[in-house]
């Protein structure tokens, strides 16, 4: 008997976006990555039955009827420019690209009220274990979009201590066991470690002090996921309605942002004071490989919501939870990443 490895498994996903929600991609248009968390794109089938019908002379089920299907993963990976450049793209939804070979992606929520859409970008994620003749897994998993993204950065030279986890759901519609897809190489990451952070928040400098020891931030989309399911929406089939129903679009909800950090607590430390005050200001993280290569993420408008004093490693410090605001002028939030690659979200 062959056993077989969940190391096996080869992933690629869309780099840019497809043509609309039901078209999946082809493999020109993705590329390839590893990642840390062994979550597969597990499709399920949601049925109902008959039970509670009249007319059979009992109250047992006699027929099961497929009703609509779901499929989402969570990527886990240590943070590169390329793969939090692709978040902020797909996350947010609103890319303006420029510069070239040195590619700059400018990436801001997207708004109905200024005319934006109120879906996110689609793409196409498939796995693979042994496609071919002994093909383990080789499916497809068509009309996917960013449901959130979460940056996280410790304290140490490690990997681990700087990683991105990006939640994906999709509309239901899988190819499965002949995806056509051939997998590209895989896709040379530059990193972005912790040791490269510049850390601006409220007015206060953390990596010129020396203060910082940790931070998480990130961006939720809440995507309505039963709104999918409209008169319309389309079969995993297209045209046979015995083959469950697939989500025809997927459109974000109250979205939400988040950061929150823990600092060294010194005398004449202002995280209380600006709680207090209900003082607000910027935030702007920033994580380098090089000039070409990074990802800056700026809150436009934060305050404090929350203030602990704590200790960590027996050193004294406080933790602070912001609550990033909109600010007339300038938005909510601005990702601005820098790669070489071309096409992201195009």
């Amino acid at each position: 008997m062959s056993t077989t490895r969940l190391q096996e498994v080869l992933i690629c996903f869309g780099k840019g976006k497809q043509a609309d929600i039901a078209t999946a991609q082809a493999a020109a248009a993705m590329w390839r990555f590893s990642k840390i968390n062994a979550a597969l794109a597990n499709p399920k089938l949601a049925t109902e039955n008959d039970a509670d019908e009249y007319g059979k002379g009992h109250e047992f089920p006699t027929a099961t009827y497929k009703t609509a299907w779901d499929v989402g993963v969570t990527l886990e990976k240590y943070l590169g420019a390329e793969i939090g450049t692709w978040a902020v793209c797909f996350g947010l939804g609103k890319v303006v690209k420029s510069g070239g070979p040195n590619f700059v992606y400018t990436c801001t929520p997207l708004i109905p009220a200024n005319g934006d859409a109120a879906e996110l970008p689609y793409l196409s994620y498939v796995e693979q274990i042994r496609p071919g003749a002994g093909v383990v897994v080789d499916r497809q998993a068509v009309g996917m979009a960013v449901e959130s993204f979460q940056i996280s950065v410790g304290s140490g030279p490690g990997r681990a201590n700087s990683k991105i986890s990006v939640e994906l759901v999709g509309s239901g519609k899988v190819i499965d066991s002949a995806t056509g897809i051939t997998m590209p190489a895989a896709t040379a990451e530059k990193l972005l470690p912790s040791a490269s952070l510049t850390l601006s928040i409220n007015g206060v400098d953390y990596v010129t002090n020396k203060n910082i020891v940790s931070l998480e931030t990130g961006w939720k989309n809440n995507i309505r996921m039963d709104s999918g399911f409209f008169p319309g929406s389309g079969f995993q089939t297209a045209g046979d309605g015995s083959t469950g129903a697939v989500r025809g679009r997927l459109e974000f909800g109250n979205r939400t942002g988040n950061l929150r950090f823990v600092a060294r607590f010194e005398n004449g430390s202002s995280e209380y004071t600006k709680l207090k005050a209900q003082t607000s200001g910027t935030a702007v993280i920033t994580l380098a490989y090089d000039a070409n290569n990074s990802l800056q993420l700026t809150w436009q408008k934060v305050t404090y919501s929350v203030v602990e004093i704590a200790e960590t490693d027996q050193i004294l410090t406080v933790a602070v939870d912001c609550l990033p605001m909109y600010d007339a002028a300038q938005g909510i939030i601005t990702a601005v990443g820098k790669t070489t690659v071309d096409g992201i979200c195009q």
